[in-house]
């Protein structure tokens, strides 16, 4: 079988989560299958790394402007694989016979007031197209599973999990952070889109109030900005805390895995998460996780994340005083989290999305 894949985010620079985990998926797909074909189609010509022999070829699909919808769908007309994969809910326009696309979350649906109304108009019609259309949807946890079938009535067995692992390019690079980052002492690490649907306010609030007690704790923000990011910043300012909160821009691949070795731990208390990879690289570096008690995230972390409840602001700053405090609960945490991070794993990911193309 000849396999297309929507392999544009792979040209991308400067990729955030889910387009490094599309490529790593992406990547194992092709180093598990020795017998279909694949077909990776992107705007821009792809990384050669990618393209190991004559049964991966890239399709250059030149077009910006709507190039799913467009262009995409132009190549997909006039010779359509045998099996077309959108590693995204966004689809072209024109689908072959068969197709398969990803859905990574839904929280639009359930918090559109965090959300900038063209995304949430845009995504809503992304994904109910995708219900429409695709044969099958892969989701990246039971959860969104759960939502797909509860907000979009897709029956169960047309949704396949197959869950996100760690990035593979997640290596400690030797380099001398003290003065690299000379601002930076005791901090807890939040590592994401700087916006309002990660709960940054709660966190940071919670924040304020553990750090009545420990002021020469700080809390760093990595990320790009996202919807509501002036809204964050002015509540750092009201609550007085523009020395102990850093917030760092995109921060390149080889520096992020010492930023979180360095952390106290890990703070991600968002409402929704579809996945939640900043767990996965947490227990990486061998860092305790605080994180929500719902959803996806209590899915992906289980035992090995201290849980809290992401609208209870004092639970939050309990959290983080007891991750600060607790020796014995840190060490337990981060034992659990090794363990537990052996069970998501790329090349299991990759042997789902085959057999799924094999009983399309």
């Amino acid at each position: 079988m000849i396999i297309g894949i929507d392999a544009s985010k792979l040209a991308f620079h400067n990729k955030t989560g889910v387009e490094v985990a599309t490529q790593d998926l992406i990547q194992a797909i092709l180093r598990n299958d020795p017998i279909n074909q694949y077909w990776l189609y992107s705007a821009t010509p792809l990384d050669q790394n990618l393209l190991w022999d004559e049964r991966i070829k890239n399709i250059v699909v030149p077009g910006k402007r709507l190039w799913t919808q467009r262009y995409l769908s132009q190549a997909l007309r006039k010779n359509p694989p045998d099996i077309f994969w959108s590693p995204s809910h966004m689809l072209p326009n024109f689908l072959p016979a068969k197709s398969v696309a990803t859905v990574h979350d839904i929280a639009f649906k359930i918090f559109p007031e965090v959300y900038a109304w063209k995304d949430y108009w845009l995504s809503n019609l992304a994904v109910r197209k995708a219900v429409r259309r695709a044969s099958k949807l892969v989701a990246v946890s039971q959860q969104t599973k759960k939502d797909l079938k509860r907000y979009f009535h897709v029956p169960g067995e047309n949704i396949e999990v197959v869950y996100h692992a760690l990035r593979s390019d997640f290596t400690q690079k030797e380099f001398n952070f003290s003065a690299t980052y000379p601002a930076l002492g005791k901090y807890f690490l939040y590592v994401g889109r700087i916006e309002l649907k990660k709960n940054l306010p709660n966190l940071l609030r919670a924040f304020a109030e553990f750090s009545r007690e420990h002021t020469e704790v700080q809390l760093v923000l990595v990320g790009k900005p996202g919807y509501g990011y002036i809204k964050i910043k002015k509540l750092i300012k009201s609550l007085h805390l523009e020395h102990q909160v850093i917030c760092l821009n995109f921060m390149a691949t080889d520096h992020l895995p010492s930023l979180y070795a360095h952390a106290l731990g890990v703070a991600l208390v968002s409402r929704y998460e579809g996945f939640g990879l900043p767990i996965l690289e947490g227990w990486a570096s061998q860092v305790p996780v605080l994180t929500s008690n719902t959803g996806a995230t209590a899915e992906i972390a289980e035992k090995a994340a201290l849980l809290v409840d992401p609208q209870n602001i004092k639970a939050i700053r309990q959290g983080l005083a007891d991750l600060y405090i607790d020796t014995d609960l840190r060490q337990a945490l981060i034992a659990k989290g090794k363990l537990r991070l052996a069970e998501f794993n790329w090349d299991k990911s990759a042997q789902k999305m085959i057999e799924l193309w094999n009983k399309l």
